[in-house]
């Protein structure tokens, strides 16, 4: 028997589902079907390592979806469809915010969203088909580029914008108290240092503002991260270009928190989700506070 929870992300499910199904060829604005299709089916699983600035003696220390394009999110275009590494995440995981959290999908409106680390633009579509005022980060040049040509493809241009840049990279001023949300899916546990993420994240925010956060992780009451590091293959071989992996600190729920807390977020919800195997949590910017600075590996950010 159906239970009410899986009732109601099944019709937020839906009903996202519904908004993104804007995103077809029939909807183009500046672009043929033809020419769009063969545009994006010309960068499937391209090698390109150099165009990300690689040496040759580094390659072998790389994520392979930095090096070998691989689409990222389930997409049908209407004319043709693409099936991505990440399959319908982008649907489910802001179904699952909403549901686990008090944010209500109407909150997505009209709000400037900060989305982070956005792939192929799965994310960010789905943002902007919630009528948000999207702007996206993608570190891997490859990916950002594709964005930014869906963006123009499909004339977002006035409220959904990219760069290609490093979280790390955002701690500029311009980007200080900027966002009504920031969208943190997939992300954290592929970073180094997290803690400086979080108070990067924190500073972009508004007074009020929400971090929406959610991280592969472990299913433990203490606060444990575990270690993984890039020598860790989880499917596939170095020479496929295809294995995931690359993961560096997988916290727990409550490890998640306590970084949260550090970074300066009031009102921290962190749960262990059974059904995705995944740890998500939800944090609110409630004042401006200052952060511990010994040992932080920027110690004069804000």
């Amino acid at each position: 028997m159906t239970n009410s929870k899986e009732i109601i992300i099944m019709k937020l499910r839906n009903y996202i589902i519904q908004k993104f199904n804007n995103f077809k060829t029939l909807n183009l604005k500046n672009i043929t079907a033809i020419a769009f299709k063969d545009h994006i089916l010309s960068q499937l699983s391209t090698v390109d390592a150099e165009i990300e600035g690689y040496r040759s003696n580094e390659l072998e220390w790389q994520r392979d979806l930095s090096i070998k394009y691989h689409w990222g999110h389930n997409h049908d275009f209407g004319t043709f469809r693409l099936d991505g590494r990440m399959g319908d995440r982008h649907i489910d995981l802001l179904a699952n915010f909403i549901t686990f959290f008090p944010i209500d999908i109407t909150d997505f409106r009209d709000k400037n969203i900060f989305d982070i680390g956005c792939w192929t633009g799965g994310t960010t579509l789905t943002l902007a088909a919630l009528g948000g005022k999207v702007h996206a980060t993608e570190e891997v040049k490859k990916y950002a580029s594709t964005v930014d040509f869906l963006i123009r493809s499909f004339g977002l241009e006035s409220h959904v914008s990219i760069e290609n840049k490093s979280i790390y990279e955002c701690n500029s001023l311009d980007y200080h108290d900027r966002f009504d949300i920031v969208y943190f899916p997939g992300v954290i546990y592929h970073l180094s240092d997290p803690v400086l993420s979080l108070r990067i994240l924190f500073n972009s925010l508004s007074i009020g503002g929400v971090l929406l956060v959610e991280s592969a992780g472990i299913d433990h009451e203490e606060p444990y991260c575990r270690f993984d590091g890039n020598f860790v293959y989880h499917t596939g071989t170095r020479e496929e270009l295809n294995r995931g992996g690359w993961n560096w600190f997988l916290p727990s729920p409550s490890a998640l928190g306590r970084m949260m807390k550090e970074a300066g977020f009031d009102e921290i919800e962190t749960i262990w989700d059974e059904g995705s195997k995944r740890v998500y949590g939800y944090g609110k910017k409630t004042k401006e506070v200052g952060i511990c600075k010994a040992g932080l590996s920027v110690s004069d950010i804000k």
